[in-house]
């Protein structure tokens, strides 16, 4: 069994919780990613199990890539931006992301 076909059975038969320690317990987590990030738009449980992944595995590329992501829902745009914040050291480039998000029109106020 493919990890995408054991993924998408852990959908029906399994919880958030049972999809993510799956995906944290492959050597090579590429393909799960790949997945994920072709059903953000389609699928908010993928959604949401990619940011969690990406959290769990520090991952700011795939964070700071969702935040930036206007078509995505709000809520899990913030929880991207707040786990991004944590892992960056760069207080540089949180002050530039903090700006670039106050001056864009597209975030909700």
């Amino acid at each position: 069994m493919s990890s995408i076909s054991k993924y998408e059975s852990l959908k029906i038969d399994g919880t958030l919780t049972d999809r993510l320690k799956y995906a944290l317990s492959l050597s090579d987590k590429t393909e799960i990613e790949n997945h994920l990030k072709k059903s953000l738009e389609t699928s908010y449980d993928d959604l949401q199990m990619f940011i969690s992944l990406s959290i769990s595995t520090k991952n700011e590329k795939n964070l700071l890539e969702i935040f930036k992501k206007d078509s995505l829902p709000v809520k899990q745009r913030v929880r991207s931006g707040v786990g991004w914040i944590q892992f960056q050291k760069d207080q540089k480039q949180i002050e530039n992301i903090l700006v670039e998000t106050i001056n864009d029109k597209n975030i909700p106020r």
